[in-house]
């Protein structure tokens, strides 16, 4: 039975082709101990801001759904963290010290 010309099934069975993105590498060295503390709650900061539903935040950063709105603010919101761990700079061991900078550190003697 010959094709209809109107139909092209090979065209059909074909993924779309995604542009490469430019991405941008940030490092960090270290990462910091407090690093969970910052990322928690990611989503949700993003989909408060956008008036939408976590879940469709963390779809949309799994590649599961498009959207060039929730991508952007994902992108803002991880720079902020980048930011605020940069501007810091401070390790939380260096912030205890700050603290008590009078208080003495504990010596183990040996007997």
């Amino acid at each position: 039975m010959p094709r209809s010309p109107g139909k092209n099934r090979a065209s059909s069975s074909r993924r779309r082709k995604v542009k490469s993105r430019k991405k941008t590498n940030v490092s960090l060295g270290q990462a910091p101990p407090d690093l969970t503390s910052l990322i928690r709650g990611l989503y949700a900061r993003v989909a408060s801001r956008l008036k939408i539903h976590p879940s469709y935040v963390s779809r949309v950063a799994r590649r599961e759904r498009r959207s060039k709105a929730v991508e952007d603010a994902l992108r803002a919101e991880l720079m902020n963290i980048v930011e605020q761990i940069q501007d810091r700079g401070v390790r939380v061991s260096d912030k205890t010290a700050r603290k008590n900078p009078g208080a003495k550190k504990s010596v183990h003697r040996k007997n």
